[in-house]
């Protein structure tokens, strides 16, 4: 009976990582590592890597996406250079990044809110962190919206989180703490 469940547990665990579809780049992991980041994957939702498309806008390292939840999730790191100080001011970045993704024109409302500190501390282990939500530029999404997620831990550094859907959804929320900065040993 115990060999039986056993196989049974295994073939369970073998079937899960085989229906896994989340594949990271080495360079995606060395940059999680870099910064010390863990990324919480999707579960359900059916969720894929999907190449992620350059643009002149940003630079993004991974992209996931789910049809069944119609949420598109692309992550871009930052990791801190002591020789650069740009990676240490993370409501900078935080701009530049808006300003280059949501278009630029009067009519467009970009709406802002800043992460309070006991959130940011509990949830996400980080320094700093605020919220964007935007239309963005064709360019960079079909999608009709965005939310940015920015994310900044001292001496590590920052890692945008862009979720890209058309019709918000509970999917939007439920994704929303899907990264944190690991413990200081």
């Amino acid at each position: 009976m115990k060999k039986e469940l056993l196989l049974l547990f295994s073939l369970f665990c073998f079937c899960s990582l085989q229906a896994q579809k989340i594949k990271y780049s080495k360079e995606m992991l060395l940059k999680m590592e870099d910064i010390e980041i863990d990324i919480f994957e999707p579960l359900e939702g059916k969720y894929k890597s999907k190449r992620s498309t350059q643009n002149d806008y940003q630079q993004i390292d991974h992209t996931i996406y789910s049809k069944k939840e119609g949420l598109e999730i692309r992550y871009a790191i930052l990791p801190a250079r002591k020789t650069d100080p740009s990676t240490q001011v993370p409501h900078v970045e935080f701009m530049r990044v808006i300003s280059s993704i949501a278009p630029n024109e009067e009519e467009t409302p970009v709406t802002v809110h800043t992460i309070p500190k006991s959130i940011l501390s509990k949830q996400f282990n980080a320094d700093w962190g605020s919220i964007a939500y935007f239309k963005p530029k064709p360019s960079f999404s079909d999608q009709q919206h965005c939310r940015l997620l920015s994310l900044f831990s001292e001496d590590r550094g920052t890692i945008h989180i862009f979720y890209l859907f058309d019709e918000p959804s509970k999917h939007l929320d439920t994704r929303f703490y899907s990264v944190r900065f690991e413990q200081a040993l």
